[in-house]
């Protein structure tokens, strides 16, 4: 989960930089506005994002605590293997709009998604005893 969080933070990184070089008239650039300009998008798909991991990072707390040692084993594998996957996923599923402006809009969509989905399936595993 530390990896998703670097790569949050060096993307945001990007995404302030990239504000800074946004037109003057532009009040606050780098606010999020669903209905702004491309970057204030973009804004909006990193924080919604970010919403999102924090609730999965939640959810797994509460899941973890719930398990018997070995399950926390099996669990603690599973979403390695899943948070190995989804970034590559997400590269894979916005690279036709890779370089264009719209890149980090589809790929913080696609990471927000993916992780809802992750949080929701979390909820299985809540409970295990074995």
């Amino acid at each position: 989960m530390r990896g998703a969080l670097r790569a949050a933070v060096a993307a945001s990184a990007v995404l302030l930089c990239a504000a800074g070089a946004q037109a003057a008239d532009d009040a606050n650039p780098q606010d999020c506005r669903p209905d702004g300009n491309q970057l204030q998008m973009n804004a909006c798909a990193v924080r919604d994002y970010r919403a999102a991991d924090v609730a999965l990072n939640i959810r797994y707390g509460e899941v973890m605590k719930s398990l018997s040692p070995q399950v926390r084993t099996a669990l603690r594998n599973e979403q390695r293997a899943w948070l190995k996957g989804r970034d590559p996923g997400c590269k894979t599923a916005s690279k036709g709009s890779e370089g264009g402006s719209i890149w980090p809009l589809e790929f913080y969509t696609c990471l927000e998604q993916s992780t809802r989905e992750r949080t929701a399936a979390l909820d299985l595993w809540k409970g295990r005893q074995q």
